[in-house]
């Protein structure tokens, strides 16, 4: 099973890393445009002056941190002499552990898209939509953290689907850490999850205290912000109206159509009542549920293709799906025909 896994996760490695250097070689970085960087690359640097909204996110900063003190060294010698990017083995120790994250998250896909049932070409055209959307290179290639909030994402989904309780548990502990937003996660991981819900509240409350513990020391330590950052993360609800106004404008739709790319066209067999039949079936209601959720996220954020690209693992599975629909219909119909 591990070299299974590690053979899609290193194709996922070496789909992500081109496309992602090029953009972290030519990116504007421009921490005005996107504050987003600037609070990213500050928390590697251990300053916490920081948003609330971003400022305790450390995970991916501090690993990236940790590359850049050990490396950092040899990657300035590497250094172009073009790089736009403020500091270039900081930068390159984000792209580094991003581009580790998105192909241990593109690992993850691949196994949903098998649990839902596509045999390998499917499975594997699944991953590519998800691949080679460009949301992906920009988060291997940027210093942001999205990626890890993507694993908790496709983790969750996979630990329900195949019952695997100390995925479940990781996602509990580790949600949090990634984005705020996993408070919207967690209420499909307590309903949905095969694991006990006297344990489930036991688990959620250590993990809460964990973090709650952090988030008072580090303001402690830093500038005291009162309510640890929740007060501000209510105001977010003022993004909603923005949000829809977007939404359901030609920029909304084109940015929904952004996530699939030309990939979208594969939904266009969904006029075959078989190909509808069997989405339908597969189709739970934990993943409609999640799907509201990431409509929740959109709204509360301006940036609505990039929150939109949280539903990546379901268009993955649907993408898979149609594929396997498509090729056994052929089978049938060619009975001398071989899936390689």
């Amino acid at each position: 099973m591990w070299v299974n896994n590690l053979i899609v996760f290193l194709f996922c490695f070496a789909i992500i890393f081109g496309p992602a250097f090029a953009l972290f070689d030519s990116y504007d970085y421009d921490t005005v445009a996107n504050p987003d960087i600037g609070t990213y690359l500050g928390l590697a640097e251990f300053n916490f002056e920081q948003s609330i909204t971003r400022k305790y996110r450390v995970i991916i900063p501090f690993l990236a941190s940790g590359i850049n003190y050990t490396f950092g060294g040899l990657f300035n010698i590497l250094a172009p002499n073009t790089f736009p990017g403020p500091d270039f083995s900081m930068c390159f120790s984000f792209l580094i552990v991003n581009c580790i994250f998105m192909s241990i998250f593109g690992m993850l896909i691949y196994k949903l898209c098998k649990e839902f049932g596509a045999s390998l070409l499917p499975a594997i055209i699944g991953l590519l939509s998800v691949l080679t959307c460009r949301w992906t290179s920009y988060l291997a290639g940027t210093p942001m953290v999205d990626s890890l909030y993507l694993i908790i994402i496709a983790a969750t989904i996979l630990g329900i689907k195949t019952k695997n309780s100390k995925l479940i548990i990781l996602t509990i502990f580790i949600g949090p850490w990634a984005k705020e937003s996993f408070i919207f996660i967690a209420p499909i991981i307590f309903f949905f999850s095969s694991i006990n819900k006297w344990k489930q509240v036991l688990l959620f409350t250590i993990s809460a205290l964990i973090v709650f513990s952090f988030r008072y020391y580090l303001d402690m330590h830093s500038k005291p912000i009162s309510g640890l950052g929740l007060d501000n993360a209510f105001n977010h609800m003022n993004n909603i109206s923005i949000s829809l106004k977007r939404l359901f404008s030609f920029h909304g739709v084109y940015e929904i159509i952004s996530i699939c790319g030309l990939w979208g066209i594969l939904f266009i067999f969904l006029f075959k009542k078989s190909t509808r039949i069997l989405l339908k079936q597969k189709t739970t209601f934990y993943m409609v549920i999640f799907l509201f959720v990431v409509l929740i996220h959109a709204l509360l954020s301006v940036e609505l293709a990039r929150m939109f690209y949280i539903a990546t693992p379901v268009i993955a599975i649907w993408f898979s799906l149609i594929c396997e629909n498509l090729i056994s219909s052929y089978m049938a119909k060619n009975k001398n025909y071989r899936l390689v």
